[in-house]
């Protein structure tokens, strides 16, 4: 019974790689997209808060933003220097997440494009994308608990087609 389980298992999962490969579950694409995982992370303390700030220091033109849960001064600085050097920033907010320890207030005083997120349901992105593209994401908030307390994740990707797709949704969420 066991040996004819390990079959059909092995031939069940043969033919589902089958399909991914021959683009019958995902079609095939038209053009070649490069893509490359620049770093995984995972915390409670795992380099996530700084990876964050590594990419925002690094950026050239634009740092687009779509944030559940946003409070660590260490972002919301290093997002008032990328602007100080001249970097479109622009960061859309989970409005339930709004609160006296948000990063909302402060980076809308400084004069960042800082939206309330419009959508009566939750807006549970935690995006950023930088230069169009680099794209960090994954269940990460940008938060205390987050960074020393939960087990959360972080990946980040380079590749400009991927980018555009998380921009096209970004300014869909923004221009509601």
């Amino acid at each position: 019974m066991g040996f004819t389980k390990g079959i059909f298992t092995g031939v069940s999962v043969g033919i589902i790689i089958g399909l991914f490969l021959t683009g019958f579950v995902f079609p095939p694409q038209t053009e070649y997209v490069s893509t490359s995982i620049l770093g995984v992370y995972f915390s409670p303390d795992g380099g996530c808060e700084q990876e964050v700030t590594y990419w925002i220091d690094r950026a050239n033109s634009t740092i687009y933003v779509a944030i559940y849960s946003f409070t660590l001064d260490s972002v919301g600085d290093a997002l008032i220097d990328a602007y100080d050097r001249g970097i479109e920033v622009l960061v859309v907010f989970e409005s339930s997440q709004i609160s006296q320890y948000s990063e909302y207030q402060k980076l809308s005083d400084y004069g960042i494009s800082a939206k309330k997120d419009s959508n009566p349901s939750l807006m549970h992105n935690k995006v950023m994308i930088v230069d169009g593209h680099i794209v960090i994401t994954g269940s990460y908030n940008w938060s205390k608990n987050a960074e020393e307390r939960n087990n959360e994740n972080l990946i980040v990707i380079k590749s400009e087609y991927i980018a555009s797709l998380y921009e096209e949704e970004f300014w869909k969420i923004w221009n509601k």
